[in-house]
């Protein structure tokens, strides 16, 4: 079912600090919708969101949900463990729902969403930004071009030195780094690489942070064509670069403002190629792009890149990475079958 060419009428369940800058301000921008109601839980935020946004506000989301003809669309952006319950009302009252990172805690709660998508008829869509990072996109272009020949590594890394204090350290809550930072580490890897994982190798480490999770994580996947992926988060001032992907013919690294590509062929002594390529644009993805995809996929049914099948092997991945690591041990995978 698609809706009409008029603004898409939607609701933000939660003001954080991602509900306002990277889904409200966005939404406040956008001629595709008419942002009707705020819910949160904290009467500040839900002062702050009547000031600066001009709109009703509630505190429980199931005060939308008992207006739910009023709205076409809700975006979820709550604490990670109540997305997918929240996610699950939301659909089930038929409305349409984004669902911020990580969108599901594993893979069961990724499955029940998906259950429910099929259920009522609605569309879900992940919140998975990195597959409109500008830095990402050229990348993929750039190996899918062939002048790398055979990738047989990807690597992604990213390091800061910051200790938290809030519910992101929490198990209990759905925190730790490798569902907070799975989406715009790992998941690139899984898109740059296409091939379905046939091991999975993860540790994960609490450094720095308080609480019970972790705050560094490293994966290593083997995939069915040969490929290796690395995925890392970790705690340092100083750190490699955010990209890097080998092949046969050629190597290209990455800042997340500048891609060098060197070519070269191997058989011959000749100097290689250097193409320096700015990368311009939000390095996490592009939040109105995402919304203007959204808004294309309700009007006009067009593919939106963030599927459901795709976020549900992200999920499955992580759950390996994080398996791997309470047993101390290599995963294989059977990725195949797990997504029929």
């Amino acid at each position: 079912m698609t809706i009409p060419n008029n603004p898409i009428r939607i609701a933000i369940i939660g003001y954080g600090g991602s509900g306002k800058i990277s889904h409200a301000a966005i939404i406040q921008n956008s001629s595709d919708f008419q942002l009707k109601a705020v819910s949160d839980i904290s009467p500040e935020r839900r002062e702050a969101a009547r000031t600066e946004l001009g709109c009703e506000t509630c505190e429980s989301h199931h005060s939308i949900l008992e207006n739910a003809s009023d709205y076409d669309l809700v975006s979820v952006v709550t604490r990670s463990d109540t997305h997918c319950p929240i996610a699950v009302e939301c659909l089930k009252a038929g409305l349409h729902v984004v669902v911020t990172k990580p969108w599901a805690l594993n893979e069961a709660e990724a499955r029940r969403m998906i259950a429910a998508q099929e259920s009522s008829g609605k569309r879900l869509f992940p919140w998975v930004p990195m597959l409109w990072s500008p830095e990402f996109l050229k990348i993929r272009e750039i190996i899918e071009s062939g002048v790398l020949g055979n990738v047989f590594q990807v690597r992604r890394y990213i390091n800061q030195l910051w200790r938290r204090h809030d519910w992101q350290t929490e198990s209990r809550f759905g925190g730790g780094y490798l569902l907070n930072w799975g989406m715009h580490i790992v998941q690139p890897v899984l898109d740059l690489v296409p091939s379905p994982i046939v091991r999975v190798f993860g540790q994960l480490q609490q450094t720095i942070n308080p609480g019970d999770t972790e705050d560094n994580f490293m994966a290593v996947m083997e995939f069915e064509n040969g490929c290796r992926g690395v995925a890392e988060f970790t705690q340092a001032i100083e750190g490699l670069p955010s990209f890097m992907a080998q092949g046969d013919r050629g190597t290209l690294v990455s800042d997340g403002e500048l891609i060098e590509l060197v070519e070269k062929d191997p058989s011959d002594s000749l100097p290689p190629k250097r193409t320096r390529i700015a990368v311009e644009g939000k390095r996490y993805g592009d939040e109105a792009a995402i919304y203007a995809d959204i808004a294309a996929s309700l009007r006009e049914n067009k593919p939106f890149a963030a599927t459901t099948e795709k976020a549900l092997y992200g999920t499955i991945v992580l759950d390996q990475i994080r398996k791997s690591h309470t047993t101390r041990s290599l995963i294989s995978a059977d990725l195949n079958r797990r997504l029929s």
